[in-house]
């Protein structure tokens, strides 16, 4: 079985919360197999609501059916439907194979190495979003202050080509994420309590020293 617990942790996931395997065998024998880390997430995970539901979406088994495409496997889409992320029909029989983004043409590009890198990346940034206490709005930063950010903050190990790439980083508790966007980047944030939430506004914003905030989530 895939190791999900650094999402289960994340998430404070005791217990099981997946699909029953009868709902995923139709889509199976319609691709003659899924890859085997998919698999295990929707039978352990796919159900929780926040985990999969906070910003962009799991596709559920009853609504695979919309989403057939004679190229890739699609399992999961964006929150406005602006792009979904697939498996190449090739890759179905490979345990752990690289994910590929679509933006509604042709062109499929690959946006994660594998879906356990997939998998974890989405579950940060759905974290970033559920979580009590945010900063509600995106800010405008620069190269120098992510470079801050990397000298002050651990990696959350999770960082991945997701969009047009992005950057986890913060202590249990909270996430801090770091958008490529064009010439800049884009900073959100957010935390389990007030406390926690207070302590990382007050050093972000030093760090970022009013500069380039407020475009609006």
């Amino acid at each position: 079985m895939t190791d999900f617990t650094a999402i289960r942790n994340l998430f404070h996931i005791t217990e099981s919360c997946g699909f029953d395997v009868k709902e995923l065998q139709p889509w199976i024998s319609r691709n003659g197999s899924i890859p085997e880390v998919l698999k295990d997430y929707y039978l352990e995970l796919g159900a929780h609501p926040q985990l999969n539901g906070s910003q962009d979406f799991l596709i559920k088994p009853k609504d695979f059916h919309q989403y057939e495409n004679d190229d890739y496997l699609t399992f999961y889409l964006e929150n406005q439907g602006a792009c979904v992320w697939g498996i190449r029909r090739e890759d179905v029989a490979v345990s752990n194979p690289p994910v590929y983004e679509n933006y509604g043409r042709e062109e499929w590009y690959q946006t994660s190495e594998s879906l356990t890198e997939f998998l974890h990346a989405m579950a940060y940034f759905q974290a970033v979003i559920s979580m009590e206490f945010s900063n509600e709005e995106y800010w405008q930063i620069d190269e120098q202050v992510v470079e801050g950010i990397k000298m002050m903050f651990s990696s959350k190990q999770a960082d991945s080509g997701l969009y047009t790439g992005v950057q986890f980083y913060g202590q249990a508790g909270e996430v801090i994420v770091v958008m490529n966007n064009r010439d800049e980047y884009l900073l959100i944030f957010s935390a389990e309590d007030e406390q926690r939430f207070d302590a990382l506004h007050a050093t972000l914003l030093r760090l970022v020293d009013g500069r380039g905030r407020g475009e609006s989530r």
